[in-house]
């Protein structure tokens, strides 16, 4: 069965690099070449090309609503994807994040039209499951044609540790908070960032660039994600900021972020952090015991690789497009047989 997808994004494709929409790259280019090796023909932004299914990722404004009817009065199936809780009204943070009364309406119209609802987390899929009855949890991936690296066991015996973290410039404050304990147990640290933030005292920065990134991560022995849980907008956040550490075999520490604990628990390899002392703990127990990094480096590596990996992933992809298509030729064949039992009428 050869399936063909319409993707309607925000950007244009072939100018991603300009664009910073990073979800949109996890969420759909990436796996483009996965799904195309799975018999799946796909076309970015074309309205009019023939397809059985439109999926829209991080687009629900005015004109994804209009183009979503078009697509739905040709007959297509209409997936949209929601990689952020834009079900809950937050207002806007410092730092220039949230969700407004406005992106919530514009989010629940196009849930009303969508066959199924595809999310970036658990979190959101639940929040999604009240205001839809099919709604599918479908992770973000990690390519490891990309992200080919291991993290060597040798470096966790090295005489001091370096935390990384990545992620944009804006979200560093939380991190911020760390870096106090960071220093006081000379625990070096990394950001990865497309700018330098500001940080209360010496860091390493290096340049985020998705070509570079790869080699960037081994240069850290534990990923650090100390973040907001205390708002909806947060705890709907996907794993991806500690994932692609781990699936590199780079441990974590982290917040009790609802998809931090899904993968933290699959692999039992890092630690979660509910409180300061929490943090305090979880640092001086590595320091303590090198061979706790080693077990957990190679836990969420092979975690990571079986759950989360792109071929992985666009399975799960794969298996809803003909769900959804058998359900659509199901649909045609019982308008038909209508159809013709009122011409013998």
């Amino acid at each position: 069965m050869n399936l063909k997808v319409t993707w309607f994004l925000p950007c244009d494709p072939q100018r991603y690099a300009h664009q910073h929409l990073i979800s949109v790259w996890l969420r759909c280019l990436q796996l483009l070449p996965y799904l195309k090796e799975q018999g799946v023909t796909s076309t970015v932004n074309d309205p009019y090309t023939s397809s059985d299914i439109a999926f829209f990722v991080r687009f629900q404004d005015e004109r994804a609503y209009e183009i979503a009817k078009q697509q739905k009065r040709q007959g297509k199936r209409i997936i949209f994807d929601l990689c952020i809780n834009y079900f809950d009204e937050t207002g806007i943070f410092e730092g220039g994040y949230g969700t407004t009364k406005a992106q919530v309406e514009e989010a629940i119209r196009m849930v009303e039209l969508a066959d199924v609802v595809t999310c970036g987390s658990e979190f959101i899929r639940k929040r999604a499951s009240n205001f839809h009855s099919r709604t599918v949890y479908l992770p973000e991936a990690i390519d490891y044609r990309h992200f080919k690296f291991k993290k060597a066991l040798s470096d966790f015996d090295k005489p001091s540790l370096t935390a990384i973290w990545s992620g944009q410039p804006n979200k560093a404050r939380e991190l911020a908070k760390l870096y106090p304990l960071l220093a006081s147990h000379n625990i070096s640290l990394i950001i990865a960032s497309k700018d330098k933030p500001n940080m209360p005292g010496p860091y390493t920065y290096i340049p985020w660039t998705y070509e570079s990134f790869p080699e960037t991560i081994l240069q850290g022995d534990i990923c650090v994600s100390p973040r907001r849980t205390d708002n909806l907008y947060d705890q709907g956040h996907s794993h991806y900021k500690i994932g692609i550490f781990m699936g590199q075999g780079v441990p974590a520490i982290c917040s009790p972020q609802p998809s931090y604990l899904e993968v933290v628990g699959a692999s039992k390899g890092g630690r979660i952090c509910y409180s300061d002392s929490d943090w305090e703990t979880a640092l001086h127990e590595i320091l303590e015991n090198r061979q706790l990094l080693k077990q957990w480096s190679e836990a969420v590596y092979e975690v990571m690789k079986k759950g989360y990996a792109a071929d992985v992933v666009a399975q799960k992809y794969l298996q809803l497009f003909k769900s959804l298509n058998a359900t659509r030729f199901s649909f045609r064949k019982i308008s038909s047989r209508f159809i013709n039992y009122m011409r013998m009428k």
